[in-house]
């Protein structure tokens, strides 16, 4: 069956509602409620969302939710164009992106190598490299014609008992913006690794549950250095949690922030956001190739 490129990145999005999952769900795994929940909402907000593609939550390699998954990345290692998807449609190397910020390559991948083992510490999906860019189930470049911050781009193939799976990720970064490694409190440049293991999250079946509070939420603060509670639970709910690993992250009180987008409170990623706008919030969408 042909893969569709869907846009993971902007619009609305419907929640993802998961029918037969309530023994599942009263084991500590939860969805956000409502579409107008936020972080304030403590009786609705229950730290994360699920992508919602061609109406089904989706996932790596089987639709069945809990599976363990194995996901193989590579790095774009020439101009690359992926036909009809809405982001990364055309991406060059990475190094466009970092080395204008003084960040050497062997940085650049080991900053992107934590930002995966973030997510293989706490969820059963394992990642690895490739160097054949042709196959990898994730492709990371630099964007081509540079927007926003960084974008993610999930594109769905075959079927299995009547269900799409991920066929493909890219993820793409910004080499008009400015980055960095480890927070140091200037907001208007993103850390590397943050930025990765958010975009990872998309990759594999995250949506933004908020404005702030999990690392998969839409606004950059800098106010967390790992995944947290919600970022843990929507990972282990797609893919089980990782045996021997901790079940959840410590909260404190930005898991339940929601302020406005501005300065001292954090940025948005800017993904997603393609009329520049720093006011509204970015819903992480998932929209059929055609829809805007």
């Amino acid at each position: 069956m042909a893969v569709r490129a869907v846009r993971t990145l902007g619009g609305e999005l419907r929640i993802a509602f998961l029918a037969g999952l309530a023994g599942v769900l009263a084991s500590g795994f939860a969805l956000l409620i409502g579409p107008d929940a936020g972080a304030g909402d403590g009786a609705t907000y229950l730290g994360f969302r699920l992508l919602d593609l061609e109406n089904q939550s989706v996932r790596w390699q089987t639709p069945t939710f809990g599976a363990g998954a194995v996901v193989t990345y590579a790095f774009a290692n020439a101009p690359i164009t992926t036909e009809g998807a809405r982001n990364c449609a055309r991406m060059v190397p990475p190094e466009a992106a970092y080395a204008p910020s003084q960040i050497s390559e062997q940085s650049f991948r080991d900053e992107v190598a934590a930002a995966f083992r973030m997510w293989e510490g706490v969820a059963d999906i394992t990642f690895r490299e490739t160097a054949d860019t042709a196959t990898a189930g994730i492709l990371i470049g630099a964007q081509a014609d540079p927007v926003g911050r960084a974008f993610t781009n999930v594109s769905l193939s075959g079927e299995d008992e009547g269900r799409k799976v991920i066929g493909r990720s890219l993820i793409c970064l910004n080499p008009k913006q400015p980055w960095k490694v480890g927070f140091d409190g200037r907001l208007d440049t993103y850390d590397l690794r943050y930025t990765m293991a958010h975009e990872i999250g998309h990759a594999i079946g995250l949506d933004h549950p908020s404005a702030a509070g999990q690392l998969m939420s839409y606004r950059y603060d800098e106010k967390q250095t790992d995944l947290q509670a919600g970022d843990i639970k929507g990972a282990a709910l797609l893919y089980g949690p990782r045996p021997g690993t901790r079940s959840f992250a410590a909260t404190g009180p930005a898991e339940t922030a929601n302020a406005a987008p501005d300065a001292e409170n954090g940025r948005l990623f800017g993904i997603g956001d393609r009329n520049g706008s720093s006011t509204s919030p970015v819903s992480t969408g998932s929209l059929p190739d055609k829809a805007r």
